[in-house]
C-alpha cells in the first residue's frame, strides 16, 4: 500500500514539475495559429507544432525548476525539487529529453521553425543565469519567447508577419503577469542576487507597471478591431476582452491580498485567461 501511494506521490510530482497544464495551453496556442492562418495544412503539421511547443514549455519550467531550486526553497517549498520529491539529476535529464524531442518534432516543420526553437531552446536553458545578469531582462526573454509560440505557427504557415499584432498582445500580457510573479518570488530572488522591479522598486512599482501594460492592451483591442482585417473580429473582441477581464481580476485578488492561496488563486485565473486567449486567436488572423 505504501509503494503504490509512493508510486502516486512521484507522478503527481512529476505532474507538477512538467507544468502539464501550461504546456497544454501553449500547443493548443501553436495550433489555433496554424489553423486561423491556413486551415488547408496536413494534420501532421498542425500535431508537430502542438508537440513542439508542449514539449519546449515543459521543458523550460524543468529546467527553470532545477536551477531556482535554491531559490524556490524560500518562495515555493512544496515544488518537487525542494521538497525532495524528485532528484536534480532526474530534472535535468528529464528537461535534456524534452528539449532534445522538441528538436526532433520541429525538424519536419522546416528550417526556419527549427531555427526559432532552437534559438528558445538556448534561451530556456540559460534562463536563471540571464536572471542573475538583471531579473527585468529574464522577464523580457520570457515574454519574447511565450510570444514567440504565434510566431512559430507563422512560420509553420509560411507568413511570419500575419499575426504581429496578437504577438505584440502576448508578450505585453506575458511581461505583466512576469512582473507580478515577481512580487511572489521577491525574497528569493534578493537571497540569489536577482534584481527584479519588485525587490529594487517595491511591489507597488510592479503592479503599477503591470497594470500599465493591461490598461494598454485593453485598449488596443478596440483600436485593432477598427483598423486590422481580421477574419473573425467578433471572436477576437469578446474572447480578448474575456482574456484580460480574468487577467484583471487575478492581479486585483493578488494585490489586495498576497498570501499563498492568493497566488494560487492567480496562477488559476491567468490559466482561464490564457484559455480564453487561445480562443481569440482563431479570430485575430488577417481577412
Amino acid at each position: 500500500m505504501l509503494a503504490k501511494l509512493d508510486g502516486i506521490d512521484s507522478i503527481q510530482a512529476l505532474v507538477h514539475l512538467l507544468r502539464l497544464p501550461v504546456a497544454i495551453v501553449a500547443g493548443m496556442a501553436g495550433w489555433a495559429t496554424v489553423y486561423a492562418l491556413d486551415k488547408t495544412l496536413p494534420l501532421s503539421d498542425y500535431l508537430l507544432t502542438a508537440t513542439v511547443l508542449a514539449l519546449m514549455f515543459s521543458a523550460a519550467c524543468v529546467i527553470n525548476d532545477y536551477w531556482d531550486v535554491e531559490k524556490d526553497r524560500i518562495d515555493h517549498p512544496e515544488r518537487p525539487l525542494p521538497s525532495g520529491n524528485l532528484s536534480l539529476p532526474e530534472a535535468w535529464w528529464l528537461a535534456v529529453g524534452l528539449f532534445g524531442l522538441a528538436v526532433l518534432a520541429a525538424i519536419p516543420l522546416g528550417i526556419y521553425p527549427l531555427l526559432l526553437v532552437a534559438i528558445s531552446i538556448v534561451l530556456l536553458w540559460n534562463y536563471s543565469h540571464i536572471l542573475l545578469v538583471n531579473g527585468i531582462l529574464g522577464n523580457l526573454v520570457v515574454a519574447a519567447i511565450v510570444s514567440a509560440l504565434i510566431f512559430l505557427g507563422s512560420l509553420v504557415v509560411g507568413q511570419p508577419f500575419a499575426m504581429l499584432y496578437p504577438t505584440g498582445f502576448l508578450f505585453c500580457y506575458t511581461l505583466a503577469k512576469e512582473l507580478i510573479w515577481d512580487v511572489h518570488d521577491a525574497e528569493g530572488d534578493r537571497s540569489q542576487g536577482v534584481v527584479t522591479v519588485a525587490n529594487r522598486w517595491g511591489a507597488n512599482t510592479a503592479f503599477f507597471i503591470a497594470w500599465g501594460l493591461v490598461v494598454l492592451l485593453i485598449i488596443s483591442i478596440p483600436i485593432a478591431l477598427f483598423y486590422l482585417p481580421m477574419v473573425h473580429p467578433l471572436v477576437f473582441g469578446g474572447f480578448a476582452s474575456v482574456t484580460m477581464l480574468c487577467l484583471g481580476i487575478a492581479f486585483v485578488q493578488y494585490q489586495q491580498q498576497r498570501s499563498d492561496h492568493a497566488y494560487q488563486r492567480l496562477i488559476a485565473w491567468e490559466r482561464l485567461s490564457m484559455l480564453f486567449g487561445v480562443v481569440g486567436l482563431l479570430g485575430a488572423a488577417p481577412a
